[in-house]
């Protein structure tokens, strides 16, 4: 019965997304109905989620544990992306159907138990993202979708080719309770899903489309890969990857386990030190975000444990909220810029809305990890966890590079608080009350977490 219900929901939410795709050819009320399906298939599949916390198909997929308690949180910073975006465009709305059909791809990824539910749905999730930069109205989207189609591609068949060791590896394609065969076939498959995970995430040197993806997108699509791309395949990588490692010969651990610390820390490195010599926001963003794909990979090195998993869902949940509301934020003042993309965008815009300068400052200054804020809180508890396990010397380079980090970051709040005269007579600028709503929740979710953080992370 539990399986007809999860299926039931799933044809449901298909059926109300291909109902709204198909309503957007209707004049005028169009964008308004479409909106409006969207809105209730989110509000459905969330409702059932919230119902349940065990859901089976076979052997083939399973959604349990904190599988399902990170996918009701992805679901519902969902619907609040739908009301975020809106109806006040055709734009808007089209990308609100094709990040319903990302998600949809995440709630697949999520409870993949074979690799060929994990490679479709992980596809899903690509070609829904190189629709969302293809469809933009910057001036290089094409150019840039065509470039991530290009280079997701070869990693795809990669992918594919690491599928092929791990079957002769194992003698099948599931990813639980497998019995290893050969280990050299077994530590080459882990090798490619390494890299895979590198790209998914844009580490480097896998990062090359990362900068051209994100400035050649609009900021409202761009916090959608946050939540969706950063949350949940960051987290399944991670997770899964942990758990192959296990049974891998531990000579091979020893090497692959270096290589994922070299990535980190030259990722937190690159990162940090690009983002500072940027002069676009978005390039900062992409950048950054570089970075704390570094910070995230060291999670790979450590062995598996309840208490570490809830904190990476922690960490995944709260870097992807304060990121998407900065990029939200961004987006309003650009907004009254022609859309430019540059650092005089934020010039006196304290001056502008106080409301938002304050809260722009408070989400940028907790990703360069401030005490009392819920960056701060997530950076300790990652920097506490590498030290117990030992990993000194990449745990001292990584600190080091975020406070380089902090470079960047502190700009964001001198900007808003420079005074110049012919920027302080531009508009007031209005947020309305989905937005205003969004970035009060991210606000208290960041004060929360960093102020009492052990309440809900189990730090020991």
């Amino acid at each position: 019965m539990e399986n007809l219900t999860f299926v039931q929901n799933v044809l449901i939410f298909i059926a109300l997304n291909a109902a709204a795709l198909l309503s957007l050819n209707i004049k005028k009320f169009g964008k308004y109905i479409s909106f409006g399906l969207s809105f209730i298939a989110a509000v459905t599949f969330f409702s059932m989620l919230y119902s349940r916390d065990v859901f089976t198909l076979g052997d083939l997929f399973t959604l349990d544990g904190n599988k399902v308690f990170l996918l009701k949180l992805v679901s519902l910073l969902n619907i609040l992306m739908i009301l975020i975006n809106g109806y006040s465009s055709l734009e808007k709305v089209k990308s609100t159907l094709l990040v319903s059909y990302m998600f949809l791809g995440g709630v697949f990824l999520l409870g993949a138990n074979e690799l060929i539910t994990f490679y479709v749905a992980l596809e899903t999730i690509a070609l829904v993202g190189y629709a969302l930069v293809a469809t933009s109205n910057q001036e290089f989207s094409r150019e840039a979708a065509v470039k991530y189609l290009v280079q997701g591609s070869i990693v795809s068949a990669i992918f594919l080719l690491g599928a092929a060791f791990y079957l002769g590896a194992t003698g099948g394609l599931t990813l639980i309770g497998a019995t290893v065969v050969n280990q050299e076939l077994y530590a080459i498959a882990i090798g490619i899903f390494i890299l895979t995970a590198c790209f998914k995430l844009g580490a480097f040197p896998f990062h090359a489309w990362i900068a051209d993806v994100y400035s050649n997108v609009s900021l409202g699509n761009l916090a959608t890969n946050f939540f969706i791309s950063k949350i949940i395949i960051g987290y399944k990588f991670i997770t899964l990857l942990q758990l192959l490692l296990l049974e891998c010969d531990p000579h091979f651990v020893n090497i692959l386990v270096r290589i994922v610390q070299v990535i980190a820390v030259a990722s937190a490195f690159y990162g940090n030190i690009m983002a500072v010599v940027q002069g676009q926001f978005k390039r900062i963003i992409a950048y950054s975000s570089v970075a704390h794909t570094g910070y995230m990979l060291m999670m790979i090195c450590m062995t598996p444990d309840e208490s570490y998993e809830k904190q990476l869902i922690s960490y995944l949940v709260i870097y992807s909220l304060t990121a998407t509301g900065v990029i939200l934020i961004l987006n309003q003042f650009a907004q009254l810029n022609k859309n430019k993309d540059g650092r005089d965008i934020l010039t006196s815009g304290f001056y502008r809305n106080k409301g938002l300068a304050i809260m722009l400052s408070v989400f940028v200054l907790s990703l360069g990890g401030i005490p009392l804020t819920a960056g701060f809180a997530m950076k300790y508890m990652l920097f506490t966890n590498f030290f117990k396990e030992g990993f000194n010397l990449e745990t001292t380079s990584i600190f080091i590079s975020s406070v380089i980090g902090l470079a960047y970051y502190i700009r964001f709040v001198s900007d808003l608080f420079t005074e110049n005269t012919d920027k302080m007579k531009l508009p007031v600028i209005k947020t309305r009350f989905s937005e205003s709503l969004v970035h009060v929740i991210i606000l208290l979710s960041i004060f929360t977490f960093g102020i009492a953080p052990s309440l809900f992370l189990g730090l020991k």
